[in-house]
C-alpha cells in the first residue's frame, strides 16, 4: 500500500507559521501567472479555422487511443517525420473550403510542461507513526533544462522547415514558488507571412522540436502547438476575432474572462463559437467546465457536447465542434493533457450573445482536474453596421483610464481628420459622435428613448446609402475636439463603444 501525504499533528505556533507560509506561496503564485489579455482583434468578413497536435505519447509515430491517467504514464516525444535532425515532430492538415480565402492573420502557439528533460518513477521508504511504509515518488533522470523554448522548427505545405524565433509569453522555470512541480512554459510566433507566401493554405504544417519532459513528472508530461488562422472570404457574415493568451492555472477559484468591442447583429439568431489550447486536462479526471454567462436569466451555463462532456469539458482530446479532429499525424484520442478545440456555441433564442450585445463571459472551473489556459479564442457575428464603422474608431483609453501620451493623441486625432467622409444631404458637415446604428426605426426608437431615461438627448439621421437610422450625442466641425470629447463618453456605461463619422466634409 503506497501513501502520497503524511498525517502531523501540529502545535498551534507552527500551524501559524504553515498558514502564513501557505499565503505566501499563494500570493506568489498567483503573481507567476501571466493573467490572461487581449492580443488581436480582427473585424472583417470571414472565418477562421485551429489545427494543430500534441508533440508526446506512449509511442513516437503510432496513435494512442486508450484511456489512462496522465501521471502514471512513461511518455516519449512523438516524431513522425523521419529527420535526423528533428528530435520531436507532429503534424496537421488544414483544409479551407471557401476558394476565395485570404489570410489575415495566423498565429502559432507552443506549450509544454517542462521541469527537466526526462523524468522517472522511484519508490522510497518513509515512516509513519513509527512504522515504515513505501510510496512513488517522480525524480529527474536527466535534470538538465533547455531554456530557449522559443526557438522551434515549422513548415508549410510548400516549404522546408524554417526556423522559428518565438516571443515567450510565459516560462515558470527560474521561479522557485509558483508550479514547483511542473515549469511549464508557453510561446507564440507571428507566421501570417509564411502562410500569406503559400500560394496554397491547404495541406499538411508540421511543427518540430518542441522541448518538453518525457517520461514521467507530477501531474504528467504534456505538450503540443496550434496553428490559429483568420482569413477573409465574400461567402462570409462579417465577425468580430479576437484572442487572449497568457497562462492561468484554473483550479478551486472559477476564472471569467470577459470579451467586448464588438455589436451583435440587430435581429436573428447570432453564431458564436470559442476556440482554446490548454494543458493538464486529464481523461480520467472529472469536475472540469466551460460555461458562458447567460444574460436572459443572470446565470451561468455549461457548454458541452458530444465530444466535450459537460462536467469533464477539458479530456485531453483535439476537436472542432462535434466531432474528434483527426486529421493529424498521429491522430491520437487521447493527446496526455493537450486540449485544443474549437466549438460552435450553443447560442438558442440568443441567451449567450444577444442581439444589440456588446459583452460576453466565459467562465473557466474546476474541482478536481487543474487545468492551465494559454490561448482563448473568441468569434462571434455582428452587425454590418458595425464593421462599416470600425475605421472610424480612433485608440481608446488604455487599461485603469490612463490617457493616451501626446504622440498616440496625435495619430488617434490624424486618423479621425482622415476618415472617409459619407454624404447625408439633410444635417450640417461635421465629425458626428455616434453610439448606435439601426436597421429598423423601431430599435432605432427603443435606444433613442433608453438615452433619454439616462438624461440624454439623442439626435438621429438616415443615411441615404443604406437606410439605416444613426443615433448620436454630439457634433463638431473640428478632428481634434470630437476627439477629446469621445473620450469622456469611453469611459461612461453604454459608451464603450462609441465611434466617429465624417460627414459632408
Amino acid at each position: 500500500m503506497y501513501y502520497n501525504a503524511l498525517e502531523i499533528k501540529l502545535d498551534t505556533s507552527l500551524k501559524k507559521h504553515i498558514c502564513l507560509t501557505i499565503i505566501f506561496v499563494c500570493i506568489c503564485s498567483l503573481y507567476a501567472q501571466r493573467q490572461f489579455i487581449p492580443d488581436t482583434k480582427i473585424y472583417l468578413k470571414g472565418n477562421s479555422t485551429l489545427i494543430g497536435n500534441n508533440i508526446l505519447s506512449v509511442d513516437a509515430k503510432k496513435p494512442y487511443n486508450e484511456t489512462t491517467v496522465n501521471d502514471f504514464t512513461n511518455l516519449q516525444f512523438i516524431d513522425v517525420d523521419s529527420d535526423p535532425n528533428t528530435f520531436s515532430s507532429s503534424a496537421a492538415n488544414l483544409k479551407i473550403i471557401e476558394t476565395d480565402a485570404e489570410i489575415e492573420y495566423a498565429a502559432l502557439y507552443w506549450s509544454a510542461i517542462y521541469k527537466y528533460k526526462k523524468g522517472k518513477k522511484i519508490i522510497e521508504p518513509f515512516k509513519r507513526k513509527g512504522k515504515t511504509y513505501r510510496r512513488e515518488v517522480y525524480v529527474a533522470e536527466d535534470a538538465t533544462r533547455d531554456l530557449d523554448v522559443n526557438n522551434i522548427l515549422f513548415k508549410t505545405p510548400e516549404s522546408d522547415y524554417q526556423n522559428i524565433n518565438g516571443q515567450i509569453i510565459f516560462d515558470n522555470f527560474n521561479d522557485e514558488i509558483a508550479f514547483p512541480k511542473t515549469k511549464p512554459y508557453v510561446c507564440y510566433a507571428n507566421v501570417t507571412s509564411l502562410l500569406k507566401n503559400n500560394t496554397n493554405l491547404n495541406g499538411t504544417y508540421t511543427v518540430a522540436n518542441i522541448k518538453a519532459t518525457e517520461g514521467y513528472v507530477a501531474g504528467g508530461a504534456s505538450g503540443g502547438w496550434l496553428l490559429y488562422v483568420v482569413y477573409k472570404t465574400d461567402t462570409a457574415t462579417p465577425k468580430y476575432f479576437t484572442t487572449y493568451n497568457g497562462f492561468l492555472d484554473v483550479f478551486k477559484k472559477p476564472v471569467d474572462i470577459v470579451f467586448n468591442d464588438f455589436k451583435s447583429q440587430e435581429d436573428g439568431i447570432i453564431e458564436t463559437s470559442l476556440l482554446i489550447g490548454a494543458l493538464e486536462g486529464d481523461q480520467k479526471f472529472k469536475s472540469d467546465k466551460c460555461s458562458f454567462y447567460n444574460t436572459q436569466n443572470k446565470t451561468y451555463v455549461p457548454i458541452f457536447n458530444t465530444v466535450r462532456p459537460k462536467y469533464n469539458f477539458f479530456n485531453s482530446s483535439i476537436s472542432i465542434n462535434e466531432t474528434v479532429y483527426t486529421d493529424r499525424n498521429p491522430n491520437s484520442k487521447n493527446t496526455f493533457g493537450f486540449d485544443l478545440f474549437k466549438i460552435k456555441l450553443p447560442n438558442e433564442q440568443n441567451t449567450i450573445i444577444s442581439n444589440n450585445s456588446s459583452q460576453a463571459t466565459i467562465q473557466f472551473s474546476s474541482k478536481a482536474d487543474k487545468f492551465y489556459l494559454f490561448f482563448v479564442a473568441f468569434e462571434t457575428e455582428i452587425t454590418p453596421i458595425y464593421l462599416e464603422s470600425i475605421p472610424a474608431k480612433p485608440m481608446a483609453l488604455k487599461a485603469n483610464d490612463q490617457t493616451l501620451v501626446p504622440e498616440e493623441t496625435k495619430k488617434a486625432v490624424e486618423k479621425i481628420k482622415n476618415l472617409k467622409t459619407i454624404t447625408v444631404p439633410s444635417i450640417a458637415a461635421g465629425f458626428y459622435l455616434v453610439t448606435n446604428v439601426f436597421s429598423k426605426k423601431a430599435n432605432a426608437l427603443k435606444w433613442e428613448n433608453h438615452l433619454k431615461s439616462l438624461g440624454y438627448t439623442p439626435k438621429s439621421f438616415v443615411n441615404p446609402k443604406n437606410g439605416w437610422t444613426y443615433i448620436y450625442l454630439y457634433t463638431n466641425p473640428k478632428p481634434d475636439t470630437i476627439y477629446n470629447k469621445q473620450q469622456e463618453f469611453l469611459k461612461l456605461k453604454d459608451f464603450e463603444n462609441i465611434w466617429v463619422l465624417k460627414i459632408n466634409l
